[in-house]
């Protein structure tokens, strides 16, 4: 769609993100962070005060860890130790549940809170460090065509302001984070096929007479009928409701119909005025692909599927994690477009392995005409409550099928490439963590010497960091971990491993020939190698960033 004022546009020498939820606030953080200029539009009025989602879950958990948000999450959201599935006529203690509490992480829950809270986090944190706040009723109105884009190696983009009139810039990324009736993906002219699977409605409201446990989430269903009931911080009670025919999810009064439906199921509690509620048709989407050229899609513009299991929002957010740092490197020269491919490659299979498993669960809870004991076998296949917490929690989402690494090298114990880092106590006084280390915005390389071979380790440990902070400046932090303070060698990022639970979570012999672990700035592990096989790294890194070569600086494209 072209600019049809015809006015002269200004250039803005930055990445353009449109929608302001949680998938573009966070994507404006990792790029602000990397000294990205960002601006951040939003067509609605102002913050929602409204929202459907309302789960965070570990592996977000994990990330908001390592953009320094977890503690305030911490402050305003209920733990929720997981699912708890009342299939009718089933005793409460035999019924199935997904409990998240043996999760392998800090975060062994899941966190409730409202959408709108939780993005009011999100902008306050983004102002507090960046001094960045969304533009408000400012909608992109045009945008010029992939071939016009590919013609003039920039995005041209009309914008309607608050005051009605209308700016027109270049830049040269636009990142649609603008749901699902997506602009940016409809002018990129990418498919978004899919189908209507149910009918939701949702409702915050006060009860009485409840006979639940109101920390877990809660599922009722019948052969027609779907209700799920939680506790919210603030004191009111989140309810989803599902039917078949649309007549009490439509119906215009939210109260009667959600207490009918709660008193059919059998539930029991009695409903207070409601807060606010609404309706929508739960969809089953995902586009044909996610870049088309310097337009890209994040989030709900990418994907959207059954809130069964609370999966959507964080999957819209690791979107976003995944895409900053790629986008970041492009834009600084620092790495070739062409590494923003594997934004899709990595995100894709992620977005429909959620979407599979919602519908596994929407079929468990919604599966309408069909007894909920024709169901129950779906909760009785081997490990489904390991694999599921699993899935849903995003701790075993990976990209092991996807990942690059240099051939050749010798096979190595622990986390495979690709897979979660897993975090680990180092020491106990003063506290710190693992993730405490890889909370930078760059590749974190551990270099965890033998004790056998310790100061020859150390020795080329200092080579291997002069060696790659050389050829990588600003990307790569080497960070030493031994079993004490090695004082004698020049190195500032160093910590001691004194619980062994690094050693044990990355499966480390220290009698062996050292190991590196390279760790991505999202979290995941890049790769593992023995200490003799260093140049690997270098190899490995030269697939995201352009190495500076020994006659002047290589870095210079940043083009399509």
């Amino acid at each position: 769609m072209t600019d049809p004022t015809n006015a002269k546009a200004k250039h803005f020498d930055g990445v353009l993100v449109v929608g302001a939820g949680p998938s573009g606030l966070i994507l404006t953080y990792e790029l602000m962070r990397r000294g990205v200029p960002v601006r951040l539009v939003e067509k609605r009025q102002g913050p929602s005060h409204t929202a459907r989602a309302m789960t965070v879950h570990a592996r977000s958990m994990e990330m908001f860890d390592h953009m320094s948000i977890g503690h305030r999450l911490k402050e305003v959201c209920l733990e929720c130790p997981g699912n708890r599935y009342h299939f009718p006529g089933m005793p409460d203690e035999q019924c199935p549940k997904t409990d998240y509490r043996v999760l392998p992480t800090r975060y062994p829950f899941y966190y409730k809170i409202s959408q709108n809270d939780f993005e009011q986090v999100l902008r306050e944190h983004l102002l507090a460090t960046q001094g960045m706040a969304p533009e408000y009723q400012t909608e992109i109105v045009a945008l010029s065509s992939p071939a016009e884009i590919e013609k003039d190696g920039l995005v041209k983009a009309t914008i309607k302001l608050p005051n009605g009139q209308t700016e027109v810039i270049t830049c040269p990324w636009v990142i649609g984070c603008d749901g699902v009736k997506s602009f940016v993906r409809d002018v990129a002219g990418i498919k978004f096929n899919g189908e209507v699977v149910a009918a939701m409605a949702m409702m915050d409201v006060p009860l009485t007479s409840v006979n639940f446990d109101d920390r877990w989430m809660n599922y009722y269903f019948t052969k027609d009928l779907f209700m799920n009931v939680t506790r919210m911080p603030g004191g009111v009670w989140r309810i989803y409701m599902s039917e078949a025919t649309g007549e009490y999810v439509y119906r215009e009064d939210k109260k009667q119909s959600f207490q009918e439906v709660a008193d059919k199921i059998g539930i029991g509690f009695k409903l207070g005025e409601p807060e606010w509620a609404t309706s929508w048709d739960i969809r089953n989407n995902i586009a044909s692909h996610y870049r088309e050229g310097r337009l890209i899609i994040c989030g709900d513009a990418s994907h959207v599927h059954s809130p069964s299991g609370g999966q959507g929002m964080n999957g819209c957010m690791q979107d976003a994690f995944n895409l900053g740092w790629k986008l970041a490197a492009v834009y600084k020269g620092q790495g070739r477009a062409e590494i923003l491919d594997t934004y899709e490659k990595e995100r894709k299979p992620i977005g429909e392995q959620i979407s599979h498993g919602a519908m596994a669960t929407h079929h468990i809870v919604m599966g309408f005409g069909e007894e909920p004991g024709d169901r129950y076998h779906l909760t009785q296949v081997p490990n489904w409550e390991d694999t599921t917490i699993k899935l849903v929690s995003g701790l075993s989402h990976n990209y092991c099928k996807v990942v690059r690494v240099p051939d050749g090298l010798r096979p190595t114990k622990g986390p495979r490439a690709g897979e979660r880092a897993p975090d680990a106590l180092l020491t106990k006084s003063p506290l710190r963590h693992l993730y405490d280390i890889f909370r930078r915005p760059q590749f974190t390389l551990l270099v965890c010497p033998s004790k056998l071979r310790k100061n020859e380790h150390l020795a080329h440990a200092v080579t291997i960091r002069d060696t790659l902070e050389k050829r990588f400046p600003n990307c790569v932090c080497i960070y030493l971990i031994s079993d004490k303070r090695e004082a004698e060698f020049d190195f500032d990022h160093q910590s001691n491993d004194e619980t062994g639970e690094f050693l044990e979570r990355y499966e480390i012999d220290q009698n062996d020939d050292g190991r590196l672990v390279l760790v991505r700035p999202d979290l995941y592990v890049a790769m593992s190698c023995c200490m003799s096989e260093w140049e690997a790294v270098s190899e490995y890194l030269e697939q995201w960033y352009v190495p500076v070569v020994a006659n002047g600086d290589a870095r210079t494209s940043n083009q399509v």
